[in-house]
């Protein structure tokens, strides 16, 4: 096949790309290709013939940083550490969040179904930002509000994944006020509805 790549849309699914290498016809040697730019994913691309050199890719803009499928097994997960790791988009989209667990000493998945890897130590990746945790405990809308009080904190940047609750009540109920700011992570650790209080790494 002649050098040839194609664009599609950023939120193809794997088993698109999946259906097209098993399809009559169509060559099995497609690369799926997402990049991401200050962290969000702008766009995908799949690469066939010679242009195909993995089998899934995350380029990563402005660091120009590349990763690919290297084959790896479900990754492990456990119990949270020191610091919290999230993915980039580009990394999430592609699959390679397994690539940043092996990559991490120690690291491992909160919960096996979620995008968060926990590890104990800072290690400066492209593929993931870094948050230093300080506090972990059971969801509590009055625990958590008392707890940020307590620190004077009163802006938070709120992320979730694997949560149910409404991130805008949240912060309408949570009624902070004060001079310091902590990101709030809302996740699921053991299939519990689980808070992260974090500092982003500097």
């Amino acid at each position: 096949m002649p050098l040839t790549g194609a664009k599609v849309a950023p939120g193809i699914p794997h088993a698109a790309v999946t259906g097209l290498a098993s399809g009559a016809g169509v060559p099995p040697a497609i690369e799926a290709e997402w990049v991401s730019v200050g962290g969000e994913v702008k766009e995908a691309a799949l690469w066939f013939g010679p242009l195909a050199t993995a089998t899934r890719r995350a380029t990563v803009l402005p660091a120009g940083a590349t990763l690919v499928d290297s084959g790896l097994g479900p990754p492990p997960a456990g119990t949270p550490g020191d610091w919290l790791y999230e993915p980039d988009g580009a990394v999430i989209r592609a699959g390679l969040v397994g690539e940043v667990v092996a990559a991490l000493p120690g690291g491992r998945l909160l919960d096996p179904t979620i995008a968060y890897v926990a590890a104990d130590a800072l290690v400066r990746t492209p593929y993931a930002r870094a948050y230093r945790v300080t506090d972990v405990l059971p969801f509590s809308l009055a625990r958590l509000r008392a707890l940020l009080r307590s620190r004077g904190v009163g802006r938070v940047t709120v992320k979730k994944r694997g949560s149910a609750v409404d991130v805008e009540a949240l912060r309408r109920d949570l009624r902070l006020s004060g001079p310091g700011e902590a990101t709030v992570v809302l996740t699921r650790l053991a299939g519990a509805p689980t808070v992260l209080l974090c500092e982003p790494a500097g």
